[in-house]
């Protein structure tokens, strides 16, 4: 028997696979979010115009402090420096967590609360 003849018997041999297209799902395309803090997307700003935008009522809605005492605490929080960095707001938040052992030990327990109000204002959360 010829070559020929077995693979006629046995069905001809190996017969290639029709290949599968596996189609993927689009990826989702995240948005990214809105900056809502004073800053506006800037990681700094000179603290002249942050302590002027201290005194904006819009950040009133966010936080229910006045105005004297928005710019009185912050003040108290940011005097220090040329400028106002993000970090140091997020670093104050952290150091107004740690109560009597954090860098504001010298605050009253109620301008703690406060400021806690305002550095949650500032940043948009």
């Amino acid at each position: 028997m010829a070559i020929f003849d077995i693979k006629k018997i046995f069905g001809g041999g190996i017969k290639e696979r029709p290949e599968k297209k596996i189609e993927k799902a689009p990826v989702p395309i995240k948005e990214a979010k809105k900056d809502t803090s004073i800053f506006g997307g800037k990681s700094y700003m000179r603290r002249s115009s942050f302590m002027y935008r201290l005194t904006n009522p819009e950040l009133y809605r966010n936080t229910s402090l006045g105005e004297k005492d928005r710019t009185r605490l912050g003040e108290k929080l940011f005097g220090h420096g040329s400028s106002v960095k993000k970090k140091d707001v997020e670093k104050a938040e952290r150091q107004l967590d740690l109560g009597e052992w954090g860098e504001f030990k010298g605050l009253s327990h109620e301008d703690k609360e406060k400021a806690k109000r305002l550095t949650k204002g500032i940043l948009g959360k």
